[in-house]
């Protein structure tokens, strides 16, 4: 005789809608272990907010010299900027995710789960930081700036004036090298060839040079020197230690860089911030969390940043 079916009990027990209950501490971790450590490319880019698909910088040239006005007959010497390139930002977007089923919760709950997110918040927080550092680790030898050249060179072409520009520093981070790179930002000029004010106040290098760096601008008395003489670039500039242009990510250990933090054009649009989402399928029980966000980066313009590959 066959065995009646027994009515269908609905079960109340906690795992029953087990993706919904994890989705809170899940986001937390996830937000939580993504801003764990400080930022380290918002101390080196612009950060700026977009809310369309591109953010386009429009270049312009420079007035020349004003001309003498030798009889009061004379007319003012009317003149225009020339137009440069325009630098356009294209944001694009990135997903990363991860599935939970439903015998994994129940077996292992929050020992191995709590892993999942952690783990995406940080690959996460590392892919943004090294694409915003290829700006600096591709500027020696990436010809896609605006003026077709390497964001560092000393040939930038400028739009009203036969002269070129120069932004790239020579040799190994020390005392002589690095008060050249400092000369050099200051003689720094428009696109018509007229100086421009510039102080450097950022020494950017990757770990390798964290403590040559923070002797050079730190210290008393001039480093590698047995004349005792005065170290002239005490408190000149604050040492920023980048890990992700260093060798270690794929950049050099012997590069270095001098900025003037308001005058530079190294930017990062946010389009959408890091979000944390999910979803349940009903069928196979499986829980799909996933993590969004959409950026772009880049530079509008060479001058602000001297950079030298340290060789």
């Amino acid at each position: 005789m066959a065995t009646p079916v027994q009515p269908t009990v609905l079960n109340t027990h906690i795992s029953d809608n087990f993706g919904e209950l994890l989705e809170p501490g899940l986001r937390k971790i996830f937000f939580e272990t993504y801003g764990e450590v400080p930022e380290q490319f918002s101390k080196i880019f612009k950060i700026n907010t977009s809310k369309m698909a591109t953010e386009t910088d429009f270049g312009m040239g420079a007035f020349g010299d004003w001309e003498e006005r030798e009889s009061e007959l004379d007319q003012v010497a009317y003149d225009k900027l020339t137009k440069g390139v325009e630098r356009t930002y294209t944001h694009s977007a990135f997903t990363k995710g991860f599935m939970i089923g439903r015998e994994l919760y129940d077996d292992e709950q929050y020992r191995q789960i709590n892993k999942f997110p952690a783990a995406m918040a940080r690959a996460g927080r590392a892919f943004v930081e090294r694409e915003a550092a290829s700006v600096l680790v591709g500027g020696f030898a990436n010809t896609d700036g605006f003026d077709s050249n390497y964001l560092f060179a000393n040939d930038h072409s400028l739009l009203d004036s036969s002269d070129t520009g120069d932004n790239l520093a020579t040799g190994v981070l020390n005392d002589a090298n690095l008060k050249l790179a400092l000369q050099q930002m200051r003689e720094t000029v428009d696109e018509a060839g007229n100086l421009i004010t510039m102080t450097p106040n950022l020494l950017i290098v990757p770990p390798a040079l964290e403590y040559t760096a923070k002797e050079l601008v730190n210290s008393t008395l001039t480093t590698a020197s047995l004349l005792n003489n005065i170290n002239s670039m005490k408190g000149a500039l604050q040492v920023v230690v980048y890990d992700y242009i260093g060798t270690a990510s794929g950049g050099s250990d012997t590069a270095w860089y001098v900025m003037d933090s308001s005058m530079h054009e190294l930017n990062y649009f946010w389009r959408t911030k890091p979000e944390f989402k999910w979803a349940e399928d009903f069928d196979t029980f499986v829980a799909k969390y996933r993590g969004y966000m959409r950026f772009s980066y880049g530079y509008s313009d060479w001058r602000g940043i001297v950079g030298s590959t340290g060789e």
